[in-house]
């Protein structure tokens, strides 16, 4: 029986060698270093991490088949099997029109998958037929790395003899940022090995903004609380979980701010999660108090400012943003360029994905000299339009003189589509705006408003307290259109307000035309007589595309008081929104339209 199995055996390999593929397996990298020749060496190591090429040739006298799969197996001796490697499934391997094919794999052997006297590892590439390269032996020390049983080459640096030290003490006010923290080099020339070099950076209170691993710098952001920072490192071996060098303890002492009112803020509706959402067809500024510097507190920090001393106000401001949806970016606090002032409007944030909403973080340094200090921070939902879901269109309700108010008219929605082609579902939302306090309501769900189109009720007026008379708030609409069939995700459309006003005189009746337009489009006071107000005598006027990009910025043509046209003949064919609003703040008014450009 014996005789006969080997009879077999030779008769294969006489078939293999005429008409079977030759499969080749070559190792390049055994734990980063080179492959030498001979037996894979684990060594001590728990895992190694082993990196191969593999190259099947066809014979020239063989017919070129399309594909086939190719694997790598590791077995612990000839007759006790073999398994497929970690990482050592390489899937289908396609020659084409060529006679050659190659792949590259990175596996993980294990200590403990091979016995004391070794194994091998060999790679198999199987269409019809299975062919097999050389076997590559296995070897491994008798004894793994556990724990602080750790067997490290000779060559490996000891971390408890590693210098181990930062630099330096330094001292700065609230709001600053700290200069760079220098941490001392060393070699690491088995990094990621279990004798490589690990380190734990420790700190309290401070907020790594960056470090920098090959050049050893730390960096650390602007400074948020009076707290003094305190930064230290500990060193080890990557297995085992000990660091047992620890470096010097650098500390960062926080003195009091010479700035005052360095605060940001915003009118817009605030969100459970805290952040301020905003329409991307309807910016809004952000707001920053006037700041000024006390010059006896910036020479003494603890200097107790008395009252009537004179300051002086801070040189200029820049502003920066960090994006947090996800992207590589959302670490990086990046400056918006050309920005001086107190105050910024939201469009002037860039868009990741014109096409999803986007959420920011965005705060204002105020700048004096070479002082830079840091504001609060804003978090901003920035709700993009999509899924051709808007509404329409503005109202200007009138109160009469017996206080009954104008009944609202429908607000249209178009017909959401999914790119998805799946079914969308409508809710609609409101939220109020008081002129008592100038600030917005959160926005709330409307109970049973579920259709495409919504008829708003009547405006309510807010009871009056103390000396405060009662006041119709502005009332603003949106719709949510949501993808139930994908995720539940929820795409926004743009808002409109309902605006109460007692004095015919004082509405905006303003009108577009034509729309649809395909070159130039108007904006007219059609009221225009004595007691007209000239609303277009000096506006703000902006048109926004359906993603939220300012694609017109007050590049108007003034006719009249009362008239002013548009060129529109550069836009592409879309919806878009144009918003117009007074700057003159006494006399203020906003207003919203929508058209289509042919």
């Amino acid at each position: 029986m014996r005789k006969n199995y080997v009879h077999l055996v030779l008769l294969l390999l006489l078939n293999i060698s005429m008409f079977g593929q030759t499969v080749t397996l070559t190792p390049t990298l055994v734990n980063g270093v080179a492959y030498s020749g001979g037996a894979i060496n684990l060594k001590s190591t728990p895992t190694s991490t082993i990196s191969l090429s593999v190259k099947v040739d066809i014979p020239a006298t063989a017919a070129v088949g399309d594909q086939g799969t190719i694997k790598i197996y590791f077995s612990k001796g000839t007759a006790l099997g073999s398994n497929i490697s970690n990482g050592g499934d390489g899937g289908a391997l396609y020659f084409g029109n060529g006679k050659v094919a190659t792949r590259s794999f990175i596996i993980k052997l294990d200590w403990s998958d091979f016995l004391t006297s070794g194994g091998f590892i060999f790679a198999e590439y199987k269409s019809s037929k299975a062919y097999v390269s050389s076997n590559i032996a296995v070897i491994k020390n008798a004894t793994v790395n556990t724990g602080t049983n750790l067997n490290p080459p000779a060559d490996a640096p000891n971390p408890k003899k590693i210098v181990n030290t930062l630099c330096c003490n330094q001292t700065i006010r609230l709001g600053e940022k700290p200069a760079p923290i220098i941490l001392s080099q060393y070699l690491n020339p088995y990094e990621g090995l279990p004798y490589g070099i690990t380190h734990r950076i420790t700190i309290n209170n401070g907020i790594i903004d960056n470090y920098d691993d090959l050049n050893k710098i730390l960096s650390l952001d602007y400074t948020t609380e009076l707290k003094d920072i305190t930064i230290n490192r500990e060193l080890g071996y990557v297995y085992g979980g000990e660091l047992p060098n620890k470096s010097n303890t650098v500390k960062i002492k926080v003195v009091p701010s010479p700035i005052s009112n360095n605060k940001i803020f915003s009118n817009g509706s605030v969100n459970p999660d805290e952040s301020i959402e905003i329409s991307s067809a309807s910016p809004i500024d952000i707001f920053g108090d006037l700041s000024f510097i006390n010059l006896n507190v910036l020479q003494d920090p603890y200097y107790i400012p008395k009252r009537g001393e004179a300051s002086i106000m801070i040189e200029k401001y820049e502003w920066e943003y960090r994006i947090t949806n996800g992207t590589s970016k959302e670490n990086i606090w990046t400056t918006i360029p050309n920005q001086f002032s107190a105050s910024i409007n939201s469009s002037y944030l860039p868009r990741s994905n014109s096409s999803k909403d986007n959420f920011y973080i965005i705060r204002r340094i105020a700048i004096y000299q070479d002082l830079r200090l840091t504001s609060n921070s804003l978090t901003i939902s920035l709700r993009a339009i999509r899924e051709n879901n808007t509404i329409c269109c503005d109202q200007t309700l009138q109160i009469s003189s017996s206080d009954e108010i104008e009944i609202p008219s429908i607000i249209t929605g178009t017909t959401a589509i999914s790119d998805k082609n799946t079914y969308l579902s409508y809710r609609w939302q409101s939220r109020t705006f008081s002129e008592r306090d100038s600030k917005f309501s959160n926005w709330v769900n409307i109970p049973n408003s579920n259709l495409k189109d919504y008829s708003p009720p009547a405006l309510e007026s807010i009871p009056g307290i103390g000396r405060n008379p009662a006041t119709v708030p502005t009332y603003n609409y949106r719709r949510i259109a949501t993808d139930n069939s994908y995720k539940g995700e929820e795409y926004y459309s743009n808002e409109i307000s309902l605006t109460p006003t007692n004095n015919i005189n004082t509405s905006v009746p303003l009108i577009i035309y034509p729309n649809p337009a395909t070159s130039i489009i108007n904006i007219e006071n059609p009221t225009t007589g004595i007691l007209t107000e000239d609303h277009l005598s000096d506006p703000s006027i902006n048109i926004v595309d359906m993603m939220g990009n300012i694609v017109n910025l007050n590049n108007f043509t003034k006719i009249t008081p009362y008239h002013v046209s548009i060129d529109i003949s550069n836009l592409i064919s879309g919806t878009y929104f144009i918003n117009v609003s007074s700057k003159n703040p006494r006399r203020g008014y906003k207003k919203q339209f929508t058209f289509i450009k042919n």
